[in-house]
């Protein structure tokens, strides 16, 4: 019989292992660490002993839960690890309705979970349970050194972020690029100043570009390290609204791969809207492929 259990920190270093072991990451750059996976339940204002559920069967875990409330925009999120196996569709159902009582309870109106396209038991599990597909992103991916160069428009340039001055600005900035961008909810400084000091973030890795020190856009970037192999993302691309139709964004992601790559690391990922048409194009012209898709189910509580 599968118990839920809530998470307490005793759980950590085998949760920690459990994850590792069904997403393949295990000796890997994108092996997950105690202490991210520490920091990432962390995010302000989560509470892991309210937000996050271990599924169990005979003391070993098959299942873990985290729920991300995003209240400026009324929406729950629910991220999900479940092994493989005969407990599977058990597991996402008990998963499925913990979030419709959590939804029930909060001023949520409406609940999200994001799985790979090539996962048809979930899929099937969510239809058949009211849930509806409503997004594809997509999983692209650049490989190598063979990037182009950087030209900036005149009167243009970049620079790294400063954490002594730049906190509002980056809020602000972030906030206002993606403002009208379906999923984003707004981030406070707060939110901001734990991200940043977070692992596999570095004020190096965030890249502005300015307009006469008139900061118009940002490229976040994260990156990972085992052994002699890395992998980086692109986490998080914006322009401010008054700057777009310059060409900025394609500046912007170029000067953070190319700080990326002068970090040893050549393989680059980030995700997409299917929808963002004009961000696609973008990313393929500079030579991003696509490796996957991922899809975004939706359900409304009652």
């Amino acid at each position: 019989m599968i118990k839920i259990n809530a998470f307490t920190p005793n759980h950590q270093k085998e949760l920690v292992e459990f994850i590792n072991s069904v997403n393949g990451s295990r000796d890997t750059p994108k092996e997950l660490t105690e202490l991210f996976f520490e920091q990432g339940i962390n995010i302000p204002p989560a509470n892991p002993k309210t937000d996050c559920f271990l599924a169990y069967l005979n003391k070993e875990i098959y299942g873990f839960l985290q729920f991300i409330d995003e209240t400026p925009i009324k929406r729950l999120v629910g991220l999900h690890t479940i092994r493989s196996g005969p407990y599977f569709e058990e597991i996402l159902k008990s998963f499925l309705n913990l979030s419709i009582q959590r939804a029930s309870k909060a001023e949520v109106e409406v609940i999200n979970f994001q799985i790979p396209e090539n996962d048809n038991e979930s899929s099937r599990i969510f239809e058949t349970n009211g849930w509806k597909k409503i997004k594809t992103y997509r999983n692209l991916r650049f490989e190598g050194t063979d990037l182009e160069e950087l030209i900036l428009p005149d009167g243009y340039s970049v620079r790294h972020f400063d954490n002594r001055k730049d906190i509002d600005t980056l809020t602000k900035l972030q906030n206002i690029s993606f403002g009208s961008h379906w999923g984003f909810s707004p981030n406070s400084k707060d939110q901001i100043q734990y991200r940043i000091t977070m692992e596999r973030t570095s004020d190096q890795g965030i890249i502005f570009i300015a307009n006469n020190n008139e900061i118009a856009g940002y490229n976040w970037t994260m990156q990972s390290h085992y052994g002699n192999s890395a992998v980086g993302w692109v986490a998080m691309t914006g322009v401010h609204p008054d700057y777009r139709g310059l060409k900025l964004g394609k500046a912007v992601v170029l000067a953070g791969m190319h700080y990326l790559i002068s970090q040893n690391v050549h393989v680059i990922e980030l995700e997409v809207d299917s929808e963002n048409i004009p961000a696609t194009n973008l990313y393929e012209s500079i030579g991003f492929k696509k490796v996957s898709e991922t899809y975004w189910y939706q359900k409304k509580p009652s």
